[in-house]
């Protein structure tokens, strides 16, 4: 029943999940978390973890084995035996000349005598009982099999950490793109309005008809960039989907706007004293560090002695017939006891692994430096990232800005007759790139800041 209620579960939430078709740039970041193979596959280490440690916690607890076991002699087993050696053996009895004779002299036949030393069934059952009364090897595992489980849940943050960053690159990408290509919509209305105003004046002698081909020109290539655009956004979609683990077959629906996502990107403190010992990728070092001193202390737990009881009962029935009740054969058997088992000489075996491990111990402490100066180095990487992108927000805007103005003072100068069509053209194609620079700079700017609340140990923990 309760697997049962799981699937139901399961199915509902997936069902759920796919009738969601609008996201914003968290609740992207969320269902791209949730539904990661990557977070599953994490998940489950860390259901293996616990397993683990359970496994490595029966190893001290009670163990009990069972044999059972039938043998049937097809030959029984005879022996021999020296008729001279019991007390009730008369030589005198024998016919002459053995009556007198040496014993080692009398024929084998009468000197020695066969006889049967078993029956033919016996069937067989016996319980054995041990348990580890104290064994330091066994108590350092178990604190390394729960430093273990440590390990994989602080790896549960880094690998969300990852997805999110994935799905935010590519979120914003996205809404980059739909944003170019409402500019270039708007930019072709504009010029269609442009080109029947010019047509006007050429009706009234007032411009050639070169200067309506350039506008027309100008149309076509807006229009061949539009197609472009349109293929980028549906390989960008994909992309947003497979970062999401959505299904790439269902419509998806960004709702997010890049005024919103700058706004937030704005508000950064570069100033702030990093401590990069938060990071998920040091707390994962550190869980390494400690399972390697587990492993130098289970080394040295080899050299102390360790304490089993053990304990067995056994049964067996021994017959020629095995269920006739009359019979004899029904033989009990039990024993308990101590055995104290002391490590004395290897040839060095645990010294040398001591040594090795201890190895490994000082090579993890170099790699904890070089980890900190790694760290340390994005920090100060992504801050001056940041820095940069502010600086080029600040810079395109300005940009963007005059170009408009200087488009619009075109036209009006076209208009009046004061201006070509070619520096008209012109000018639509400086507010285009000026357009295209600007939103180039606010994708940088979201990843920048992303990437600098990674730096400083920050998560998607809204």
């Amino acid at each position: 029943m309760k697997i049962h209620s799981y699937l139901f579960l399961l199915l509902l939430m997936s069902q759920t999940s796919f009738a969601q078709q609008a996201f914003t740039l968290k609740e992207a970041m969320d269902y791209g978390v949730k539904n990661s193979t990557a977070m599953r596959n994490v998940a489950l280490d860390l259901v293996d973890a616990d397993y683990q440690i359970r496994e490595t916690a029966a190893i001290g607890l009670p163990q009990v084995n069972g044999q059972l076991g039938l043998t049937r002699y097809l030959q029984v087993p005879r022996s021999i035996i020296d008729n001279t050696g019991f007390p009730g053996f008369d030589q005198s009895l024998l016919p002459p000349p053995y009556d007198t004779a040496p014993i080692d002299e009398l024929p084998g036949d009468i000197r020695y005598s066969e006889f049967t030393t078993g029956v033919k069934n016996t069937l067989s059952g016996q319980l054995d009982l041990s348990v580890i009364l104290f064994d330091r090897t066994y108590i350092t595992g178990l604190k390394a099999a729960r430093q273990l489980k440590s390990l994989v849940g602080s790896q549960i943050a880094s690998t969300a950490l990852g997805i999110e960053n994935n799905i935010r690159e590519a979120y914003v990408a996205t809404l980059i793109i739909d944003e170019s290509k409402n500019t270039l919509n708007n930019n072709i209305s504009n010029l269609q309005k442009t080109l029947y105003e010019t047509n006007l004046l050429y009706e009234n002698g007032f411009v050639g008809k070169l200067d309506i081909e350039r506008i027309e020109l100008s149309l076509a290539n807006l229009s061949v960039e539009i197609d472009r655009l349109e293929d980028q956004r549906q390989l960008l979609y994909n992309v947003l989907k497979y970062q999401m683990s959505y299904p790439v077959a269902e419509e998806i629906i960004i709702t997010d706007n890049l005024n919103t996502l700058l706004l937030d990107a704005l508000e950064v403190d570069t100033d702030e004293t990093v401590d990069v010992t938060k990071r998920p990728e040091f707390v994962i070092f550190q869980e390494r560090y400690k399972i390697n001193e587990f492993n130098l202390e289970r080394i040295k737990s080899g050299y102390y002695p360790s304490l089993v009881g053990f304990g067995s009962y056994g049964l067996s029935l021994s017959r020629d017939r095995l269920f006739r009740d009359k019979d004899i054969g029904l033989l009990p058997a039990s024993l308990v006891g101590l055995q104290l088992n002391v490590p004395i000489f290897d040839s060095f075996s645990k010294r040398n692994q001591y040594e090795r491990a201890k190895i490994t111990i000082e090579k993890i402490k170099n790699e904890e430096v070089e980890l900190r100066r790694a760290l340390n180095l994005q920090v100060q990487n992504a801050k001056l990232q940041y820095k940069t992108a502010l600086q080029d927000i600040a810079s395109t805007k300005k940009n963007l800005a005059l170009a408009n103005k200087i488009y619009d003072t075109t036209k009006i100068k076209y208009k009046e007759g004061l201006g070509s069509s070619l520096e008209l053209t012109q000018g639509e194609r400086d507010v285009y790139q000026a357009q295209a620079n600007y939103n180039r700079a606010i994708y940088d700017l979201v990843v920048a800041k992303a990437a600098l609340d990674n730096a400083v140990g920050m998560m998607n923990d809204e």
